[in-house]
């Protein structure tokens, strides 16, 4: 395909826990394409663009710890010449691609999933790859993760949140969005990372598959979660939930993520449908249990981070939103 029909920038998506890591260890070892670590501030700067100057938001933006974790080191007159907030986006991914020698760029950023068509109308020709997975297996790992310290209940209604927020995309602009299971990705990953890049407009190269996506970017904090990417892809972790959760474990995750899930082809495979009510019953202090054991990981590894994620949320007038779906 010719250069100039080749499409940029592109977003890896999807709920936590279902492959976005591993695809974008993938994609980074191709020759052209360099993708940062995760970056939430990008959609609260762009929901921003209408209370704040275009100046003023420049001179925070380059504050935020995210960029320190990606090697750059920005100040305002790296900026200069943008005229908008999506173009200071670009241009810090675009300082991102040439630190790396390359020059294409994407963003992965799982929880992006939520806001699609922001991110469309600032991207016009943004493509979105959105990266699903068997929700037992995505809810035993959040469970599991001492990044996430989830419950059953809150992760398979996180599950169900972001997947649908990414199918109800796929409904409205079917030509802008490719879906892609992690089952595939691992079971066939030559045949599933040529489609990623026959999507992208750019031609698949065998290197990709022929090292370990590799956790040498990633901090401490995110040491248990990602510690598979020191492998090359394998397949072995799809069906690792079935001696991870009980029968009835496995029967609350369907009975809560069913509909969406056989929509994907997840069969259920409960014999009986588990009692929700009593499963409810204190989810909620187990999860705020999980909650102040992420708040202290946060202090301990990426105090920075934390710092500003609740200063910025306030600033923008997002952290009453924020509380909300932290459950999630």
């Amino acid at each position: 395909m010719p250069t100039s029909e080749r499409i940029q920038p592109f977003f890896l998506v999807g709920c936590g826990r279902s492959g976005t890591s591993l695809l974008r260890g993938i994609l980074n070892g191709h020759p052209l394409i360099a993708i940062p670590l995760e970056s939430l501030f990008i959609a609260d700067y762009l929901r921003s663009t209408t209370r704040w100057s275009l100046d003023h938001i420049k001179g925070l933006i380059v504050q935020e710890p995210e960029l320190r974790e990606w090697g750059l080191q920005v100040s305002t007159v790296d900026l200069k010449g943008c005229q908008s907030v999506s173009e200071v986006i670009v241009r810090l991914h675009e300082l991102y691609a040439e630190s790396q020698g390359k020059p294409y760029w994407g963003q992965k950023t799982p929880r992006l999933v939520r806001h699609l068509e922001l991110l469309r109308e600032h991207f016009r020709t943004a493509r979105f790859i959105h990266l699903v997975r068997d929700p037992r297996a995505v809810v035993g790992s959040l469970v599991r993760s001492n990044v996430h310290h989830s419950t059953l209940w809150d992760g398979a209604m996180r599950w169900v949140k972001d997947v649908g927020a990414g199918l109800a995309y796929e409904e409205r602009h079917p030509q802008e969005i490719m879906r892609l299971s992690y089952e595939k990705l691992v079971g066939s990953p030559e045949q599933a990372v040529g489609a990623v890049m026959d999507f992208l407009g750019l031609e698949f190269d065998r290197r990709q598959l022929e090292r370990e996506p590799g956790v040498g970017e990633y901090s401490a904090f995110y040491a248990n979660i990602h510690a598979n990417l020191n492998r090359r892809v394998t397949n072995q972790f799809v069906d690792h939930w079935r001696n991870q959760l009980s029968e009835g474990q496995s029967a609350l995750i369907e009975a809560l993520a069913g509909p969406v899930m056989e929509r994907l082809g997840y069969a259920r495979e409960a014999r009986a449908a588990p009692a929700l009510r009593s499963a409810r019953l204190g989810t909620a202090w187990r999860r705020l249990w999980g909650l102040m054991q992420q708040f202290w990981r946060y202090l301990r590894y990426r105090r920075a981070y934390l710092y500003r994620l609740v200063w910025r949320k306030w600033r923008l007038g997002l952290l009453g939103e924020f509380l909300g779906e932290i459950y999630y």
